[in-house]
């Protein structure tokens, strides 16, 4: 069966594919110890709170490490075309993105000057795509360049998409006033996965009349599982299936967090945390496809460029070159052995000090990185957070990552008796000075419930009870 999915199939996969997907971790949130969501990122955080009750919250992040809206479009009196010099020439060597949603449905966090437990359910999707500099380079110096002449280049991408949820139990337990061990062990119900992985689809380029390009297809498997529930057999999406999609099952999986605090003075805490370490295997409604013309898998190009194929206003003007390279990238659907496949998470590990100045006035600092398939991403954050009382919250952040990117948020909660509504930003100035130049954006807002204060909480009170203790044998 053949799943033909539009025209222009292969040149929006190539447009996505300028970007590698890849989970950036929220800072602005790690020191909100006023937040429970805070335990997410550390779960040996503490809340100020004794009992908690997380309503349903939306927290959304996209981030590209190469691309802004104005490396990619270019406006004139024609209006906005897609700009394929520039945007090929902005391709580094691993060129980052990160596009995740994720709902927290459910939680409750109930906390005690020496134990908290915690249950929450989240909703979580997330993808992956990369691609290498060598695409880049040949299409931006272009087939014809002589740097680029009577060479094959592999510019097949590499893409992961999931849409799983978090059942999870988390606890954390204070020794001895000045360590905190804390523990997040989650079920994954995987709801549905696509992923692509060394592919192979090879362009050959000639130093011969009219710079011929042979586009060959060859292996290049798609594995997905879940998504068939979303498709007739036609291959259009329905929603018939939805009640069978969302209860999961195509996945299960595993995944834990730890973390550790210590108290060194009554100011200072020093931390540790290493996050989302898992994965789900897959192996439930399995349906793979491979790419590729039903009779055959080579196709030669002459004289084309792509950038009038994406800025053209006649689509739909004959142009055989481009329909049989259209036909080379349709779905065609693969006899399925009910195999079973794995994906990890992507790791997060930090280090943080905070100091608290009183008043419930808090700095901190992290150092850490995230980890995913052999990418390795250091960042560095600088938070300051102010809470008046409990009917006002406010925080600034600044984060800088192995990309490049520069990041300034911003935080604001505002608090009623029994109730707190906030919204959370990790790039809040570039997206309000000049949105078409920000690389980034994230963003979380949500209510909770909060009800009564921990009192021997180190954000709460003067002094720990050794200090204490140190004072009496004085």
């Amino acid at each position: 069966m053949i799943c033909n999915f539009k025209k222009y199939i292969f040149l929006i996969s190539c447009f996505l594919s300028a970007f590698t997907c890849f989970g950036q971790q929220e800072t602005m949130l790690y020191f909100m110890k006023d937040m429970p969501q805070s335990l997410q990122l550390n779960p040996a955080h503490k809340s100020v709170y004794k009992t908690s009750i997380i309503l349903p919250s939306v927290y959304l992040n996209a981030e590209s490490t190469t691309f802004s809206y104005n490396n990619i479009f270019t406006e004139d009196l024609d209006g906005t075309n897609i700009d394929l010099e520039k945007f090929f020439e902005k391709l580094q060597d691993q060129n980052i993105m990160e596009s995740t949603a994720v709902v927290d449905l459910v939680g409750l966090t109930i906390t005690s000057d020496k134990i908290s437990f915690s249950l929450f359910v989240r909703e979580r999707i997330s993808s992956v795509m990369q691609i290498k500099e060598d695409v880049g380079e040949l299409f931006a110096k272009g087939t014809a360049h002589p740097d680029n002449l009577n060479k094959e280049f592999n510019v097949a991408p590499e893409f992961n998409l999931s849409h799983y949820r978090e059942y999870g139990f988390g606890f954390n337990y204070n020794i001895k006033d000045r360590w905190t061990f804390g523990l997040n062990a989650k079920y994954l119900s995987g709801l549905m996965n696509i992923s692509m992985k060394n592919a192979k689809i090879t362009l050959q380029t000639e130093d011969a009349a009219n710079y011929p390009i042979t586009i060959a297809m060859g292996d290049a498997p798609i594995r997905t599982a879940g998504f068939n529930k979303l498709l007739t057999s036609d291959k259009e999406f329905t929603t018939a299936e939805l009640g069978s999609y969302l209860a999961g099952g195509a996945g299960n999986g595993f995944a834990f967090d730890l973390g550790l605090t210590f108290q060194l003075t009554d100011r200072i805490l020093l931390e540790f945390a290493a996050t989302n370490i898992g994965q789900i295997i897959w192996s439930n409604s399995r349906q793979d496809y491979q790419l590729g013309a039903e009779n055959y898998n080579t196709v030669v190009l002459t004289g084309s460029n792509p950038q009038d194929v994406f800025n053209s206003e006649n689509f739909d003007e004959p142009n055989p070159q481009y329909d049989s390279l259209v036909k080379l990238f349709d779905f065609q659907e693969l006899p399925s052995d009910g195999g079973t496949y794995t994906t990890t998470l992507p790791m997060y590990t930090n280090v943080a000090a905070s100091i608290n100045l009183g008043h419930k006035f808090i700095i901190g600092c992290t150092a850490g990185f995230s980890y995913l398939d052999g990418y390795f991403n250091p960042r560095a954050s600088f938070s300051m957070n102010k809470r008046f009382a409990d009917f006002l919250g406010i925080g600034v952040n600044y984060t800088a990552d192995k990309s490049g990117i520069s990041r300034f948020g911003g935080a604001v909660s505002i608090g009623f008796p029994g109730i707190k509504v906030y919204a959370i930003s990790d790039d809040l100035v570039k997206n309000i000075t000049n949105w078409k130049d920000s690389q980034s954006l994230g963003v979380r807002v949500g209510v909770n419930l909060n009800f009564g204060y921990v009192k021997q909480n180190y954000l709460n009170k003067k002094q720990t009870r050794s200090s204490q203790i140190m004072e009496w044998e004085r």
